[in-house]
């Protein structure tokens, strides 16, 4: 009896982790308005950012793109590679892959269309957005606008995008060199002997 209860204890816990993992990192959306743009000039920006994405950090593996026009829908599986390497690190190779879909809408209380981005994989909510933005930020530019965006309600608001400081080069640090065993100083008033 005392099994069956522990086992129904474990069991429980397992089933709740697992519904509040789900929870938390099932498909994610993230959506933006694009004011002062018609449908056709976001749907071509769409598609070529679709088509042709770049990437700063990481290198295109395999980019396929399927684009629906008749609802305005386009399907990307994508896979990156990179090699991070860090400091005081090993480098680490590192693959992601992406399933996501992109659609084109109206938010009806701006009357403006909408850019939804929805990841169609189990992966961490904070990953589809910065991809997400990523996308969005290659639309913006592919349209030659300014990078400020409007976030639908309910939405986090996308980063404001600013130039990266320029690198500087450090130099690496140089061990100091601790003898083992420092005989003791004559004083320094008296002369030391010459040979």
């Amino acid at each position: 009896m005392r099994t069956t209860t522990a086992f129904n204890a474990r069991l429980s816990t397992l089933i709740l982790a697992t519904g509040f993992i789900s929870a938390t990192v099932g498909c994610t959306t993230r959506s933006q308005v694009f004011e002062g743009y018609g449908d056709d000039q976001l749907w071509t920006a769409m598609v070529a950012s679709a088509q042709k994405p770049t990437y700063d950090d990481w290198r295109v593996m395999d980019n396929e793109v399927y684009v629906d026009q008749a609802t305005r829908r386009i399907e990307v599986y994508r896979v990156l590679k990179r090699t991070l390497v860090t400091p005081y690190s090993t480098p680490r190779q590192e693959e992601r892959e992406w399933k996501f879909q992109i659609a084109l809408g109206r938010d009806p209380e701006l009357d403006s269309p909408t850019v939804d981005f929805t990841a169609r994989q189990l992966v961490v909510p904070a990953y589809v957005w910065t991809e997400a933005d990523k996308f969005f930020l290659q639309m913006r530019t592919s349209l030659g606008a300014p990078t400020a965006t409007t976030p639908v309600e309910g939405s986090t608001p996308a980063p404001q995008v600013a130039p990266a400081p320029a690198a500087e080069v450090v130099p690496a640090p140089v061990p100091e060199v601790v003898p083992e065993a420092v005989p003791e100083a004559a004083p320094a008033s008296e002369p030391l002997p010459e040979h």
